[in-house]
């Protein structure tokens, strides 16, 4: 097990050693009874009274019993201990793994990890581990009876189950190599599935459901496959198993009749020595099994572990210091980034954003836009250059204190499964209701939503789907509203919109000027016409700055990129009057 498992399980430990104590102790109760047995068969030889033997031999079945039920409770309360603190540590470093991981990473995969695997893992180490060295103390402890009885007997039983155990861990091996194959495919699997579903419409709309049915088929195959090896290892191991335990228990029966007969051995030593024998089959077979289930959870705990190990960032103090009254809200200077090492994005970023001021960023797609707003949110560290956020460098800030004091309305405008209220009150926990009708009240909301019969209350569902575009993205420009952030980056926030809206949301984004900055990614005529200030990207730098009409003479990239909403041209084919 590696340190980052090891230091999950380490509270549990003592819980687990109560239970294998405890299954110690009705194990003990367990081994009297064929002793006390053996006096009872030889006290009825004798023709003495058995009701002694037989009250002790009742007591000890029922303590057993009972000892037995509280070691499991205590065992699975373990078990459940664990895997809940697995699954919310697993949970905690998923959302904060750093971003660049992600986009290496299939989300289903790590889904897989989270559910399937954790539960794998934690059944192989609370019940299969802890049954495993519960079972061996056992048969060690049963071992020694039978050679405090007959040592000869027990050699020759030890000796048999010993060859057959190295045959058997010898095939347990490779079930761990085909328990790592058939954990990855699933995972595979259900990053495809949520690939699949993620994008239902899409398949839809392009007739690909075979397609893809075809595909997870065909994992599901490789999984199939993958299982089918354990299970032929493992039913393999099974019979093995069993015909050495019962060749033992053979081997007692003939060998101890035979002493009996000889006068070596007495009948009440060898029925205790046959009941031994019977008890011995249960935990050897559970120890040859359960090394067989440790290797299956191979897998999942390299999975698990792969995981744990996953950078994730580190949010630093989260109160920001106060912000400067006369710095900029945002400098960037000669930031340099990209994706994947030597293929820059940005190449040399400079970029100035006032106080209350709203700032269009134009370009041609791939110019670097949403790289430049993910670096001011701090998703990504340049390579180099410096970001500063009302004077102060965004690296010595933290995490947590830059993004309190920026919001940011994605191109996507991703809404959560769940009401608008949860989507609104999503940055601001605590908000109160008239602050969300007051920013609903500023994205041309507030009369939609009051029309609704659940009002704040009404169901978005998955991914805002019972929304129109438009209307989520309205709502996550609320959201960022509400945040009340120094900040504003905005994504194209009038894509979606019909003409009203986008009028209305321009005047929004024009009063707005008054509380924060506004750093825009604008397409529309109407959002660059309104900026105070126009940054030009081309090829991950600055181009040109300046306003409107300013660059719209000076500035031939800035001209081609509006030229055709700035003055309407004649359509490509003449229109035709039907006859």
């Amino acid at each position: 097990m590696t340190a980052s498992l090891r230091r999950l399980a380490r509270p549990q430990l003592w819980p687990a050693v109560g239970a294998v104590l405890l299954t110690l102790v009705a194990t003990g109760f367990g081994l009297a009874q064929p002793l006390v047995a053996a006096g009872l068969v030889d006290t009825v030889s004798r023709g003495g009274s058995v009701a002694g033997p037989a009250f002790v031999l009742a007591g000890l079945f029922v303590a057993q019993a009972c000892v037995g039920a509280w070691g499991y409770f205590l065992l699975e309360r373990t078990g459940e201990r664990f895997l809940l603190r697995v699954r919310t540590t697993l949970c905690s470093h998923l959302v904060r793994i750093v971003l660049p991981v992600f986009d290496r990473h299939r989300i289903g995969d790590f889904i897989s990890r989270a559910s399937a695997d954790v539960v794998a893992l934690r059944d192989g180490l609370t019940n299969t581990v802890v049954q495993t060295v519960t079972s061996v103390i056992i048969a060690v402890a049963t071992a020694v009876v039978m050679a405090f009885i007959d040592p000869v007997l027990m050699v020759m039983v030890v000796g048999v189950l010993a060859v057959s155990s190295v045959v058997l861990g010898a095939m347990s091996s490779r079930i761990g190599d085909a328990s790592v194959s058939l954990h990855t495919t699933v995972g595979t699997l259900s990053a495809e599935l949520e690939r699949v579903l993620g994008a239902i419409r899409t398949v839809r709309v392009n007739r690909a459901e075979d397609r893809e049915v075809a595909a997870m088929t065909g994992l599901a195959q490789d999984g199939y496959r993958a299982g089918v090896r354990t299970a032929r290892l493992v039913a393999a191991i099974g019979p093995l198993s069993e015909i050495a335990m019962n060749g033992a228990f053979l081997l007692v029966l003939f060998v101890g009749a035979s002493r009996v007969a000889s006068g070596d051995l007495s009948l009440g030593s060898l029925v205790a020595l046959l009941l031994y024998a019977n008890q011995l089959v249960m935990p050897i077979g559970t120890a040859v099994d359960g090394i067989a289930e440790i290797y299956k959870i191979k897998g999942p705990a390299r999975r698990i572990r792969e995981v744990l190990d996953l950078p994730v960032e580190q949010p630093g103090d989260p109160q920001p210091p106060a912000p400067s009254q006369s710095a900029p809200v945002l400098e960037i200077r000669d930031v340099r980034f990209g994706y994947e090492p030597h293929t820059p994005v940005l190449r040399g970023l400079s970029l100035t954003v006032p106080q209350r001021s709203l700032v269009a960023l134009v370009g041609a797609s791939g110019a670097g836009k949403s790289t430049t707003f993910a670096l001011v949110d701090r998703l990504y560290e340049p390579w180099s250059g410096t970001i500063r956020l009302n004077g102060h460098d965004t690296t010595d800030l933290g995490l947590a204190a830059t993004r309190a004091r920026i919001g940011w309305v994605e191109q996507d405008t991703p809404v959560l499964h769940g009401t608008l209220r949860d989507n609104l009150r999503y940055a601001v926990p605590d908000a109160s209701d008239p602050d969300l009708w007051d920013v609903l009240d500023l994205v041309n909301l507030h009369a939609k939503i009051r029309a609704l019969p659940s009002g704040l209350d009404t169901e978005v569902g998955e991914r805002g789907v019972r929304l129109s575009g438009g209307e989520r993205q309205r709502v996550a420009i609320a959201r960022a509203i509400l945040a009340k952030p120094d900040l504003i980056l905005l994504d194209e926030p009038t894509a979606h919109l019909d003409p009203a809206n986008e009028t209305a949301l321009t005047r929004t984004m024009a009063d707005l000027r008054h509380e924060c900055s506004l750093l825009v990614i604008a397409h529309r005529m109407s959002t660059i016409r309104s900026a105070d200030r126009i940054a030009v990207l081309r090829d991950g730098v600055v181009q040109a700055t300046g306003t409107y009409t300013d660059l719209l003479r000076t500035n031939s990239e800035f001209t081609r990129i509006v030229g055709g909403s700035a003055t309407p041209r004649p359509p490509a084919h003449p229109a035709t009057t039907p006859p």
